[in-house]
């Protein structure tokens, strides 16, 4: 029987409440023997190379697991080292990331393999400042890229981590320098691979942010939340249809079936979305391509006689 089942049937109704934590347990046991037999098997961890760990942080970004794999496998395929994908073309980049949203990530992504070759080597370095540095890497993704494919005992503190680590200690709405503070000391040495990797997928299974799952949590007994953990206020969105991401998203799709280099009048854009049901945005189609090319995602060719975009080169 499953641990959920015995715990319900156990505590059928749900009267456990909030329970004191245990001084003395020890969550590093816990929750490693935990994920030895729960883990996700997911494609980059099977293999934690350097740039197999960095593409894989890079898609999963606002971006769920499910989603994310089909695309990393082909995106390994097709760019299977740093040095691959500093030679390919920007358009080719984009056009390997479509469907996954948040283009600007390939091209953080396509800049960072640029610079990596011409300052490393194509390879990645194992310093904390040097990975900051790379485009589109945050202390995160340092810390993912550290811990999981080098093995050095460096915290990685996504949004899930993050809910863990403070309803493990209680401590609420903190500081984010303390929260990081309580997750670095929390890494056991030696064994911080699997450790960010537990806590980030005891994150998104069990400790999730609106309907926590308590009792099937390893880390109860330590837990000063446990059994009372708040849910997580909803974020505001903005409503997509109405944003100038669906815009963004919708021209680039028309970029993408484009020849290498080809450009395609603004107006014909207009026109062949307006056919498919997307009317014009407010700010016209001319600010939405600027802002594409404005973030990395397209070129804007001006002439006498019309406007022209394209994938960059």
């Amino acid at each position: 029987m499953d641990p959920f089942s015995t715990a319900v049937m156990a505590d059928p109704i749900g009267t456990l409440g909030p329970m004191r934590p245990d001084q003395a347990f020890d969550p590093h046991t816990a929750l490693l023997d935990w994920y030895g037999q729960y883990q996700r098997d997911l494609p980059w961890r099977r293999d934690p190379t350097p740039y197999r760990v960095l593409v894989s942080e890079i898609m999963l970004h606002q971006t769920q697991v499910d989603r994310v794999v089909p695309f990393f496998d082909r995106f390994l395929q097709r760019f299977p080292t740093l040095a691959v994908l500093a030679t390919a073309s920007r358009a080719e980049v984009i056009g390997a990331w479509g469907g996954l949203g948040y283009n600007r990530r390939a091209v953080y992504l396509h800049e960072l393999a640029r610079v990596a070759v011409e300052r490393y080597g194509g390879v990645l370095p194992q310093d904390r400042s040097a990975l900051e540095a790379l485009p589109g890497v945050g202390p995160y993704t340092a810390g993912a890229v550290l811990s999981i494919a080098f093995g050095q005992d460096e915290p990685a503190v996504d949004t899930n981590v993050e809910r863990v680590i403070a309803r493990y200690f209680g401590t609420g709405s903190i500081p984010k320098a303390a929260l990081n503070q309580n997750a670095r000391e929390l890494v056991p040495p030696g064994q911080a691979r699997e450790w960010n990797q537990a806590l980030m997928d005891l994150g998104s299974s069990i400790c999730r942010a609106r309907a926590p799952r308590c009792l099937l949590c390893p880390l109860v007994p330590g837990c000063a939340s446990a059994g009372d953990a708040a849910p997580m206020p909803k974020r505001k969105s903005d409503v997509f249809l109405e944003s100038s991401r669906y815009y963004r998203g919708r021209m680039l799709a028309m970029l993408r079936g484009l020849a290498p280099g080809e450009g395609v009048p603004l107006s014909e854009i207009g026109q062949s979305l307006a056919s498919q049901g997307v009317a014009e945005p407010k700010e016209g189609w001319g600010a939405i391509g600027q802002r594409l090319a404005d973030d990395g995602l397209a070129e804007v060719r001006h002439s006498a006689q019309e406007t022209r975009i394209a994938l960059p080169s």
